[in-house]
């Protein structure tokens, strides 16, 4: 027996099946763990309008894939960049993701808010009316780059995780926060605050949620083929109806929170659930209000 041809064939076939299994690795999902009702954690998975509408278009293409949590959204985007994560179920464009990630065409958009403390509103007729204030977000967020821009050079805004920059507005230790508007209605009512803060109008500016992908991810030379399937699953109202789904998933979730906490009276029970019922309707109506084909600073907010 040539045991050194034996050999050679081996390891060709292994290098083969090496080859193979790479190419068929699965590619790895992730996204902003704070942002519901696009995409959050729960019960340490990632859930949310971003992953349905992410998992459909793979597998619609025949694209393995494995979803990813990270603790907070500055890890979820160094991860993309270091080549840990192959697409993003979320994000608005700006000058520094583009260097490192593709973008697929818009599936949403979203205002962006400014949130202040009940009793302390002020007239928002412009982004000079932030300026000499405390501001606050949510670690690792974009508005969109013109919004970006004005803010590194002309305000003073900390960030945080979402939880502590509430509290901060909460406290008077801060003047406003920056807080997209989807986030901002359903953690108001987790936390039990939609007394206690008001959203300004208008929106500071209103962005568009996409997928972003990788720049080393093999994902990057299919940009054309997801966008096609994007496109049909926006077309046919699936977007919208997950968008929806979810919000109202996360109001229950709300709900059973706020029954386990507190025990009451059938009278005022009542009112609390007349009271969440006309929550839940107002703020469905507003996210459907959003649901507009513009992207960019309000008219009425510019610098």
């Amino acid at each position: 027996m040539n045991y050194r041809n034996l050999i050679l064939t081996t390891l060709a076939v292994l290098s083969c099946f090496s080859i193979s299994a790479r190419a068929q690795e699965a590619v790895l999902i992730s996204g902003n763990p704070n942002a519901p009702p696009v995409v959050w954690e729960q019960y340490e998975q990632l859930v949310g309008l971003g992953i349905d509408l992410t998992t459909s278009i793979l597998d619609e293409l025949g694209i393995g894939y494995q979803i990813k949590r990270f603790s907070n959204w500055q890890q979820v985007q160094d991860g993309a960049r270091q080549d840990k994560i192959d697409i993003i179920v979320s994000a608005y464009r700006n000058q520094d993701r583009e260097q490192y990630l593709d973008f697929s065409i818009a599936y949403l958009n979203q205002p962006t808010v400014i949130m202040v403390k009940k009793g302390n509103e002020f007239k928002l007729t412009s982004w000079e009316a932030l300026k000499g204030k405390k501001g606050v977000s949510n670690i690792g967020e974009s508005y969109g780059q013109e919004f970006d821009s004005y803010i590194k050079e002309h305000l003073d805004v900390e960030y945080h995780q979402f939880e502590r920059a509430i509290q901060m507005l909460k406290l008077n230790m801060a003047d406003y926060l920056i807080v997209d508007l989807y986030t901002g209605l359903i953690y108001t009512r987790l936390l039990q605050g939609e007394d206690a803060v008001t959203m300004l109008d208008p929106p500071a500016t209103v962005q568009s949620f996409h997928l972003a992908i990788s720049k080393d991810s093999p994902l990057a030379g299919r940009i054309d083929e997801i966008n096609a399937v994007l496109r049909k699953r926006i077309d046919s109202g699936f977007v919208e109806d997950s968008m929806l789904t979810h919000f109202d998933d996360w109001q229950k979730l709300i709900d059973r929170r706020s029954a386990a906490l507190k025990h009451q009276s059938e009278e005022q029970a009542s009112l609390n659930e007349q009271y969440a019922k006309e929550q839940r309707e107002m703020a469905q109506q507003r996210i459907i209000g959003t649901m507009v084909n513009r992207e960019g600073p309000s008219p009425e907010m510019t610098p």
